[in-house]
């Protein structure tokens, strides 16, 4: 059996008026000091996520701020990846924990599939088979996408840490997903285009490249925090 990880509140991470990329590193200050495996659940306020490489663009500040005019802030990250919208219906998983390794490159792939596989199963539970694939054409694409028929339903992301205070090679991992459970998947893929046109980017995402939980069951599901957490206590990773 795997480590279990701590669930924390999200109010102890999250708290009003903090940035994303500071709760973050938060999280794994805390991983740093205490070697613990922690995990925060919660849905994000709405609004757009985006790495820090898009603060480079010429046009960030700017659209920034057209997009918070309209009630939309734009808040950077620690991970890498592409614009993700935020909204009601958007389950945020934040799993932060330490690794051991002297080289982390040759784990990413390993534990980007764990994080795939505790998804996955809880997709199960609902008679939902995800795979991890790349779905061209939906927001913030990648390798470790989950799709349901071509149709990606959960992103994923990473971003490590050396831990200076150990006293052997350790990393402190963040890993993360986005899973669309009650969340309107047409919605979210037209504020992410918002956001690219604010920058004057010719990038645009097709809504028919993403789908959610309750789009694929016609229903809305009220336990899939629960079903995660309690994933948690016997993690494929």
């Amino acid at each position: 059996m795997n480590t279990p990880f701590f669930a924390l509140p999200p109010s102890s991470i999250f708290e009003d008026g903090r940035s994303r990329r500071d709760s973050e590193t938060r999280l794994l200050d805390r991983v740093d000091l205490q070697g613990q495996r922690l995990a925060v659940i919660h849905q994000a306020s709405r609004g757009i996520s985006v790495p820090r490489s898009y603060q480079r663009h010429p046009r960030f500040e700017a659209a920034s701020r057209q997009l918070a005019a309209t009630g939309l802030p734009v808040d950077v990250r620690l991970s890498g990846g592409g614009v993700v919208p935020q909204a009601a219906g958007v389950i945020n998983v934040h799993l932060a924990y330490p690794v051991h390794a002297n080289y982390p490159l040759q784990q990413v792939e390993a534990h980007y599939l764990g994080l795939c596989d505790l998804i996955a199963h809880a997709l199960d539970g609902y008679g939902i088979h995800a795979t991890p694939q790349p779905v061209q054409g939906s927001f913030c694409d990648g390798r470790f996408n989950l799709a349901v028929a071509g149709k990606k339903i959960a992103g994923t992301a990473q971003y490590w840490r050396r831990n200076r205070t150990a006293s052997t090679p350790t990393f402190s991992l963040l890993s993360h997903a986005v899973i669309l459970v009650n969340a309107n998947s047409a919605e979210l893929t037209d504020m992410a285009n918002r956001f690219e046109a604010a920058l004057h980017s010719p990038v645009r995402y097709l809504p028919e490249k993403t789908t959610s939980v309750i789009a694929l069951l016609g229903s809305p599901v009220s336990d899939f925090e629960q079903i995660l957490l309690q994933g948690l206590q016997n993690p494929p990773f």
